[in-house]
């Protein structure tokens, strides 16, 4: 059987993560993680965007592993210029002053990839 390995270098590579980790101003709200989730899927559709996975906590018991989150957002574009227009976007801004915000307590984003 023969294998063909497709290698993307770096340079060429021009993919950005973006990570939302969310802390609910109810944690552990089974109501509210829902209603987060929902509303925040409506934003998989934004031009740029290659992937989009919303869901909630897996808890853990292993003591190196962060569980103290509600929910988490991950959100690949297929480059820095991508993710700017998606940060802009006016439905991105509404969707977050109109139903997310009010849901949320605390946000950590994080943002990554090869520029």
């Amino acid at each position: 059987m023969l294998f063909t390995f497709t290698i993307t270098h770096a340079q060429e590579d021009q993919r950005v993560s973006h990570v939302v980790v969310v802390w609910l101003k109810e944690p552990g709200n089974e109501q509210m993680r829902e209603k987060f989730i929902a509303a925040s899927r409506a934003l998989e559709t934004l031009p740029g965007v290659l992937s989009r996975h919303v869901s909630a906590v897996i808890s853990s018991d292993r003591p190196k592993i962060d569980d103290t989150f509600d929910v988490a957002v991950t959100v690949t574009f297929k480059n820095a210029a991508a993710l700017k227009s998606y940060m802009k976007s006016q439905k991105h801004k509404d969707m977050l002053s109109k139903q997310l915000k009010p849901l949320v307590n605390r946000i950590v984003v994080y943002n990554f990839g090869n520029l």
